[in-house]
């Protein structure tokens, strides 16, 4: 009897002790979405393409001459496509520490003029993208692709993170001083 009781205290400490889930440390569900994808595709075939040069270049001794061109340019559309997602996300860094330290009003009309700010600068560098793109009359040095395209693809990528920009700051319109505090204290210690 003194054994059977010693092996259920030892069970019941056991699956106290053996509790391994943080509650704190649990991730959220995977924030995907159908904009994200062209990042994924891109990063993919960069990560192909910069293979093939490494095992045409190192296995074969016989390097092919396109894929570090290839490869600089989807880094560069990586970059730029994936920031959409950023700003989907609201990732971009920002000194959440000032948030603390201004009243809860002042908070609000910063917030929604960073989002102004970041709204004006996007539709900017969007334009300069489209000009620079219409100016443009190159070809990639070891494909036939003409180099505008890049640029478009960029102004494109400028123009999503501006209305994703300008989505956050009517939402941040709408929303009350607290609730604007409470949500970049989330963003903060989420990560």
């Amino acid at each position: 009897m003194g054994q059977a009781s010693n092996k259920t205290m030892l069970n019941s400490s056991d699956s106290e002790s053996l509790n391994l889930v943080d509650e704190s440390q649990i991730e959220e569900p995977l924030d995907f979405k159908l904009i994200d994808l062209p990042v994924m595709i891109l990063f993919w075939v960069l990560m192909c393409i910069v293979f093939l040069q490494f095992f045409t270049r190192y296995i074969l001794n016989d390097s092919l001459a396109w894929t570090e061109e290839i490869a600089r340019f989807l880094l560069v559309l990586v970059g730029f496509v994936g920031s959409i997602t950023a700003v989907r996300k609201g990732s971009h860094i920002f000194l959440e520490f000032l948030y603390r330290f201004i009243p809860s009003s002042l908070a609000k009309v910063l917030s929604v003029f960073s989002e102004v700010v970041c709204v004006v600068f996007y539709g900017a560098c969007a334009w300069m993208s489209s000009q620079i793109a219409l100016q443009t009359h190159q070809t990639l040095v070891s494909v036939e692709l003409p180099k505008s395209y890049i640029y478009w693809v960029i102004a494109f990528c400028f123009v999503a993170m501006s209305l994703y920009s300008f989505g956050k700051m009517v939402m941040k319109m709408k929303l009350s001083h607290h609730q604007i505090v409470i949500n970049i204290e989330e963003q903060a210690t989420s990560v």
